[in-house]
């Protein structure tokens, strides 16, 4: 028999925040969910931006934060994923992440950006701030 779940300090978890990962690289897309459940979270994957907005367009699904990469194949960068999915969703916070420093040298991007590779806990630590941020004033 188990307890009740415990977060990523070992204590009991109260509420299980819900993450869209976000990679058109199954690979990586698996590996930070994995990390992201060994956190605590609960996570819901997408492959690409357009599968995302269609996560988040459904109405009955709960996001509370979209982690997604910068550089994705398709209509939708991690940026322009994050710009509409806001738009959709005001209270969503958002972390996107990189393994090319020109992908943020490209020009100013106004969410949080975690760079890869990255070890658990500082996935950890951006996930906090990005959670404890106000949706109205990203970055």
């Amino acid at each position: 028999m188990t307890g009740p779940p415990q977060d990523r300090h070992g204590t009991a978890a109260v509420e299980t925040r819900v993450i869209l990962a976000v990679d058109d690289d199954d690979t990586v897309r698996r590996i930070a969910a994995e990390n992201l459940r060994r956190l605590g979270f609960a996570v819901v994957e997408a492959a690409n931006g357009e599968a995302a907005m269609r996560i988040l367009g459904d109405s009955g699904s709960r996001v509370d934060l979209l982690f997604a990469d910068i550089r994705m194949p398709g209509p939708l960068s991690g940026p322009a994923l994050a710009e509409m999915a806001t738009r959709q969703r005001p209270a969503l916070r958002v972390l996107l992440t990189s393994g090319s420093p020109r992908d943020v040298e490209g020009g100013p991007i106004r969410f949080p950006v975690l760079n890869k590779p990255y070890r658990r806990a500082d996935l950890a630590a951006a996930i906090d701030a990005a959670l404890a941020t106000d949706p109205a004033s990203p970055g």
